[in-house]
């Protein structure tokens, strides 16, 4: 019998959905173990606090979930629990590097450059350790974008149009986000100051620049399950180039649609997963793919949709209604697995 693993997070919620535009719920973990276990599956449910770690989970298909955690100590525990997993041959939905890039844009960059697809390449980031490291650089090319590696909704993402912009932003968005250590670091480097000693480094959290897309009045955020599109065009906010977290949204996609979709389509033939958040737009004359994620993304742009997008018999098909999101996430595993096949969807990561 094929075996599975379901993690419910720290707060013993899994995943989670919006039924209104502000509600935020968990998806019913009980509705996805019912759903496997009616395909014969061995289906253990848990959650974190509750976690057996001294049963052998070998051959175990895991669904988990990640956290955003600006302090570190959450997403470094489950970090933990996975690796454990990984050890005794359990197999990770999404793979493990797609855990390390949730909420985390240096990871995210990373993978990127290992796409062999260089229409996915138009942005064009470099990653940084730090401020200092960034200081010692040379940047020539302005406007920049700088985004620090954790957060969403366009929080610590700025725009500089000059060096002096540029280093008042790195100095941000590689400030240490624990803010009872960079306080106490702020503190010592008062002591190392009168004791003339070299400062003790606050800002060196990670963090990357990007070239700007000039002329943008939105962007597309497209998530794909299985063989499923859901597409909400955002507008940005006013007087802003972002439109991650505007709340800004329009039900027309455009003229475009066609070319958006083919453009997320080839994404998904580079980010192999089960379920994929995509943040794309299109310059007039191709399309980029700003950011993507494999794990814990809202849902808003299923939840909030009329209508989906599926591709059959070389075009793009529109299916109007509603959907059920814990039936979509079930389904576009099974997609997943039987597209792939289960041994080499699920091998590559093997060995961390």
């Amino acid at each position: 019998m094929k075996k599975m693993l379901i993690i419910k997070d720290l707060r013993n919620w899994f995943w989670a959905t919006y039924p209104d535009w502000t509600t935020e719920i968990s998806l019913s973990a009980e509705y996805i173990r019912d759903y496997f276990r009616e395909r014969e599956y061995d289906v253990i449910l848990t959650s974190y606090k509750e976690f057996d770690y001294s049963r052998n989970y070998a051959g175990y298909l895991v669904l988990y979930t990640s956290a955003e955690d600006y302090c570190g100590g959450s997403k470094a525990f489950i970090e933990d629990v996975l690796v454990f997993l990984k050890k005794q041959g359990a197999v990770l939905l999404p793979e493990f590097s797609y855990f390390r890039a949730h909420d985390n844009k240096v990871m995210m960059e990373l993978l990127r450059q290992g796409f062999a697809d260089e229409r996915l390449k138009t942005i064009r980031s470099q990653v940084w350790s730090s401020y200092e490291e960034l200081k010692s650089a040379s940047i020539t090319e302005y406007p920049v974008i700088l985004k620090r590696a954790g957060g969403a909704g366009g929080e610590g993402v700025f725009l500089a149009h000059n060096q002096k912009e540029l280093y008042k932003y790195a100095e941000k968005v590689s400030r240490l986000t624990n803010m009872l250590q960079f306080y106490y670091l702020s503190c010592v480097n008062v002591k190392q100051k009168l004791l003339k000693k070299e400062p003790v480094k606050i800002h060196n959290s990670k963090f990357i620049t990007q070239n700007f897309i000039a002329g943008l009045a939105g962007d597309y955020k497209i998530l794909v399950f299985g063989a499923h599109y859901f597409v909400l065009y955002r507008l940005n906010r006013q007087n802003d180039f972002r439109a991650s977290g505007s709340g800004l949204f329009s039900e027309e996609n455009g003229s475009r649609i066609n070319e958006i979709l083919d453009f997320a389509r080839a994404c998904t033939e580079e980010i192999k997963a089960p379920w994929i958040s995509l943040d794309i737009c299109h310059d007039g004359t191709v399309c980029h793919l700003i950011e993507f994620q494999c794990i814990s993304f809202g849902f808003k742009a299923m939840s909030m949709s009329k209508s989906h997008y599926e591709y059959k018999e070389n075009h793009w098909d529109t299916v109007k209604g509603s959907v059920v999101v814990e039936k979509e996430f079930c389904d576009s595993i099974q997609y997943y697995l039987e597209k792939y096949g289960e041994e080499e969807a699920c091998a590559e990561y093997a060995d961390l």
